[in-house]
């Protein structure tokens, strides 16, 4: 028996989980409903495994993996988000995801990922695996990486039509940081307004053209 953690803000996604996770005689402690407390609770009640989530309110999934992984290097992730985009799965596993799952997957796949995480190994199917691989073939130069989680966390929001202030609130940061942030992302990213910016989030997948 494994004792596992969910980090998701959906109430019927961790049920489903929970249940899913208990069917297969795996513990699962209290779940997280934000970055923040994925991150007290994983001190907590140390997981063998984190099941996290990449939209949740708060500092966001990303951000949320790199403070755990600080603190505890070996932690074992697994990635399950509703983002089938390459640049999602990219990213998930460059800050030490040990697997990434897409919330449309069938329930046997997911317990197949849990399993071969929690016995060491890494979990990807093939479809994403693929498509990744393709993926970095075609963006070498792709200027996204260049952001830091929390430069992307606010990137991905502005370019859904966050305001600053809203973007404030829902990371838990000040207006001043999310602005400096802000102008960090378009030095990285070579552009000037916000426009741009959308631009190149629809371009590289981040968010869906209109």
């Amino acid at each position: 028996m494994a004792k596992v953690m969910i980090a998701d803000d959906h109430a019927m996604l961790r049920q489903g989980l929970r249940t899913l996770l208990e069917q297969a005689n795996h513990q699962v402690t209290t779940d997280a409903l934000n970055g923040e407390e994925a991150c007290l609770l994983v001190e907590k009640h140390h997981p063998e495994l984190l099941i996290l989530d990449l939209d949740m309110p708060g500092i966001g999934g990303l951000e949320t993996l790199k403070r755990i992984l600080h603190r505890k290097p070996q932690m074992r992730v697994l990635v399950f988000s509703m983002h089938d985009d390459c640049i999602y799965a990219t990213r998930a596993i460059q800050a030490g995801a040990r697997g990434y799952v897409t919330k449309t997957e069938p329930p046997e796949v997911v317990m197949e990922a849990v399993q071969k995480i929690l016995r060491g190994g890494r979990f990807i199917n093939n479809e994403l695996a693929q498509n990744l691989s393709m993926y970095h073939l075609e963006s070498q130069e792709n200027p996204i990486q260049k952001l830091s989680p929390r430069e992307f966390e606010v990137f991905r929001r502005i370019a859904q039509g966050e305001a600053l202030a809203a973007i404030a609130k829902g990371m838990h940061i000040g207006y001043k940081t999310v602005a400096n942030i802000q102008t960090s992302v378009r030095q990285k990213l070579g552009v000037e307004t916000t426009g741009q910016l959308v631009h190149i989030a629809v371009r590289f997948g981040i968010i869906k053209g209109l």
